[in-house]
């Protein structure tokens, strides 16, 4: 057993907070969740006693002043990412944040920069990257196992709110408070893609809204302003090319993705399972490295690689460890769809600021 004391968590945010942070922090044994926050105060009281937790309130800057800890995990909407995570560094706390980071490229450097001066390990929660296939790939990439990588190409398909009448309306569908699709998932596919084919040069976008589109039954459909479909076209500083097409509007979810290299390619076929291109569409299967086995947690499928990103936390907060994406990394994605948001209005390539 460790004789470090725990690591205390103060969680902002009691949606996915409750679905996947609360039970991640709850089954790793490094952390302890000393308080939790929520818009809705019977929300924080009914996270607090599933999880044992001492402190609820509605009022997480009362919060982050009176209780001590040493993490703080955002998990609310995006646009009190900024509020929150500055408070939570100016009082010198590490900070995990889920993505999209910030609102604009503008708060991220600020929160960067601030992060920085603090001397305090920061963290986006791009989770996806430690799936086992996505891992292997990454591994591969860096090997030279795929020679010069020139094309990369990510297809997702969602049952979004113009399939799934069940689906919650949510501030994800308001695009003023950071809703939609291009940052609750197009920034999980921006972070692959850099991850694979390096700094991004340019990029083409186009944003849609499909749940709006159409004459509806439900009149709430009517009210969304966030994007629910969008296709990138990706110019990589290397030369590679990419493109992510993500359609809201699909009967049942899936994807894949592909990249293909000088001398191999190879696609993630879901989180468990990567394979070599063949004939016809078929593919080998290719082994995923011991070293890279994750247990699934199929009650909640994000626990797994959660608890990842977890475990190199707890490693940079009491050993000194790199633990990423960090802040700065999280700028660079954050430019990526601040100039898709752009392309989508001029209708031309927008090139990422420096």
């Amino acid at each position: 057993m460790s004789s470090r004391p725990p690591i205390r968590v103060l969680l902002l945010g009691t949606g996915f907070g409750a679905l996947v942070h609360a039970p991640g922090f709850q089954r790793h044994p490094a952390y302890r969740i000393v308080g939790v926050a929520s818009g809705h105060l019977e929300n924080a009281k009914r996270v607090a006693g599933e999880f044992e937790i001492p402190y609820a309130t509605d009022d997480w800057g009362k919060m982050l002043a009176e209780v001590e800890a040493d993490l703080v995990s955002i998990v609310a909407p995006v646009d009190l990412h900024y509020p929150m995570a500055r408070a939570a560094l100016e009082r010198g706390r590490h900070v995990l944040c889920e993505k999209p980071f910030a609102m604009n490229t503008a708060q991220a450097r600020e929160l960067s920069a601030l992060a920085t001066a603090k001397g305090v390990v920061n963290v986006v929660n791009h989770e996806f990257r430690h799936y086992p296939a996505r891992e292997t790939l990454t591994r591969k990439i860096r090997e030279g196992a795929l020679g010069r990588v020139e094309h990369i190409v990510i297809r997702d398909r969602i049952p979004g709110w113009a399939r799934n009448p069940k689906r919650a309306l949510t501030w994800l569908m308001d695009k003023a408070r950071g809703g939609g699709y291009l940052g609750a998932l197009g920034s999980h596919h921006v972070d692959q893609l850099m991850l694979w084919g390096g700094p991004i040069r340019s990029v083409f976008g186009t944003l849609r809204t499909l749940a709006a589109e159409a004459p509806v039954a439900d009149p709430a459909l009517e009210k969304i302003t966030a994007d629910d479909t969008f296709t990138l076209l990706i110019r990589f500083e290397g030369g590679a090319r990419g493109i992510v097409d993500l359609f809201g509007g699909a009967h049942a979810r899936n994807g894949t993705m592909e990249v293909i290299g000088s001398d191999d390619a190879l696609t993630v076929l879901d989180g468990y399972r990567l394979g070599r291109s063949q004939e016809e569409g078929a593919h080998e299967p290719v082994p995923i490295p011991d070293d890279l086995v994750i247990q699934p947690t199929p009650e909640r499928s994000l626990l797994a690689p959660f608890l990842i990103k977890l475990e190199m936390i707890r490693a940079a907060i009491q050993e000194g460890k790199q633990a990423t994406p960090d802040f700065s990394e999280a700028v660079e994605i954050q430019k990526v769809l601040d100039a898709a948001r752009r392309s989508d209005q001029s209708g031309a390539w927008e090139s990422i600021e420096e």
